[in-house]
């Protein structure tokens, strides 16, 4: 009895250990500053207009009103730090894409990431909103190197228009590409469009995992260990108990 629970717990033990093994090969590719909160940015006024804020990315095209903004300082109409007129998807600050008040204008931010597995799929996970003026804007999403997978297209979430002004409802959006080189180029960009998206939140994880352990599985894998060696305790301590038997 005490070998076939111990054999039983050995086997759950493995297949948790081999499914952690599984998730944590995939941090080996990563994004670098997806919060865009590396560098705090502490100027006063609209966006600014500073690439070494934001490193990691390229951004080509329209700057629009600005390329990154931090909801504690002013962004416009009377904002605060105390009053923030703008929110942010995670953290406090996001970058935005599109040609601003003025026009309609082309933009893109861009990011080589490494670590992948040819033939493998991975999620690229992120956040969007829309400014304001309008009640929701696109975005696209593509890898334009290293994938075989085409470019999708993303609607915000409709925007209230107010409390706060600018930026206010931020959804989360999903991306799935297939990779076909260890390395490959993410790219978000708008075309012809008025007023500035805001992107931030931007991670990667291995399709159809979780991008890190849950503490759900820790715990579950810990208390297999745990139960394993209580039960070669007992087991020993039982079979200790019967006078040993001599030829």
């Amino acid at each position: 009895m005490f070998r076939a629970l111990e054999t039983k717990i050995r086997q759950l033990v493995l297949a948790g250990t081999m499914a952690l093994l599984f998730i944590s090969a995939g941090f080996a590719a990563s994004s670098t500053d997806g919060s865009f909160d590396a560098v705090q940015i502490t100027s006063s006024g609209e966006g600014v207009y500073v690439p070494a804020d934001i490193p990691g990315w390229t951004q080509t095209g329209s700057m629009g009103d600005g390329l990154i903004w931090n909801i504690n300082y002013n962004i416009c109409c009377n904002g605060n730090g105390s009053v923030p007129n703008a929110n942010a998807g995670d953290g406090n600050q996001f970058v935005t894409l599109g040609g601003g008040f003025d026009a309609p204008g082309s933009e893109a931010w861009s990011q080589v990431i490494t670590g992948l597995t040819v033939g493998d799929s991975y999620n690229i996970d992120f956040m969007m909103a829309s400014e304001g003026q309008t009640q929701t804007q696109q975005l696209t999403v593509t890898m334009t190197t290293g994938s075989s997978t085409g470019p999708e297209d993303f609607t915000s979430p409709i925007s209230p228009g107010s409390s706060p002004l600018f930026w206010a409802n931020w959804g989360s959006e999903q991306y799935t590409f297939l990779a076909t080189d260890t390395s490959a180029t993410l790219q978000f960009s708008v075309t012809n469009q008025q007023y500035d998206v805001g992107l931030d939140a931007v991670s990667i994880s291995p399709a159809g995992t979780s991008p890190v352990p849950e503490p759900s599985s820790l715990l579950l894998l810990g208390s297999g260990l745990l139960v394993l060696g209580l039960g070669r305790t007992v087991r020993r301590r039982f079979l200790s108990s019967f006078p040993s038997r001599t030829r």
